[in-house]
């Protein structure tokens, strides 16, 4: 861990000579805002104006009035507009070319997708919550085909119950890191995108020491305590996306028209 700080604080000070992006301009504070911004529209199970009456509705076994796939389907949709929305808030993300947004979002967008769905489902003990309100069990979610992206979500969901008192502004930085990644293929500005990434970091770093002065350790146990999200099985979930979501529109197209559009 500590061979791997100073290599991060090498890679910060590079960051800083070669962006034109000073440390004030990455304040965990805008960080915390965005996250702010899209929480109200996914937290608590239900979405204002949604079906159920604000109730969460069940899909279980032999009960299920609708497939699970388009159940999980219409949660991505609701979930993509809502990232789409995030990212156009995290500082600096909207100054890169639009290209390299619509990269970074593709390459991210799943990781960030099973961190907000593990996130909303921290106290439901049997399966997953999804964004509609909709509550997916386990053997509704393999018999419909997509298991991959349960089980994917239920391992990070105990990742978060340990992470339980993770404040939001730490979780804000921990889905910059899964937008901020430099070797996302075909960017045209990489540097840029690990300058911003490394001053998500470094303002981290900054906000754990004047937040808590009498605990000088706590950033390093926080990097211990947030695993990088890693994109396993989820090559089910990458169809089910690409091709019942958003149909015959290329999905660069879809995200790049989402990117232009004006806040929501």
């Amino acid at each position: 861990a500590v061979q791997e700080e100073r290599q991060r604080g090498r890679e910060r000070e590079d960051c800083d000579s070669e962006s034109g992006v000073p440390l004030e301009d990455m304040p965990v504070e805008k960080i915390l805002e965005a996250e702010l911004a899209v929480e109200p529209k996914t937290e608590g199970g239900c979405e204002p104006g949604g079906g159920g009456g604000g109730r969460s509705r069940t899909a279980s076994p032999g009960t299920s009035p609708n497939d699970p796939v388009t159940n999980i389907c219409q949660a991505a949709d609701k979930q993509l507009f809502t990232l789409v929305e995030w990212s156009k808030r995290v500082p600096h993300f909207s100054e890169l070319p639009l290209d390299d947004q619509v990269i970074l979002l593709r390459a991210g967008w799943n990781e960030l997708l099973i961190a907000s769905f593990s996130h909303r489902s921290i106290g439901v003990s049997d399966g997953i919550l999804l964004a509609t309100g909709l509550h997916v069990h386990r053997s509704s979610a393999h018999s419909a085909g997509v298991g991959s992206i349960f089980d994917r979500s239920i391992w990070e969901l105990i990742t978060y119950k340990h992470l339980v008192n993770l404040s939001t502004a730490a979780r804000g930085c921990r889905h910059c890191r899964s937008l901020f990644r430099k070797n996302a293929k075909g960017l045209s500005s990489p540097s840029d995108v690990e300058a911003l990434r490394e001053k998500v970091y470094a303002s981290l770093e900054s906000y754990c020491k004047q937040k808590y002065p009498d605990q000088p350790g706590r950033f390093a146990k926080l990097l211990l305590r947030l695993p990088a999200l890693r994109s396993i099985g989820l090559k089910c979930l990458e169809h089910l996306f690409f091709f019942k979501l958003i149909g015959d529109t290329p999905i660069d197209t879809f995200l790049m028209e989402m990117l232009e559009a004006p806040h929501q």
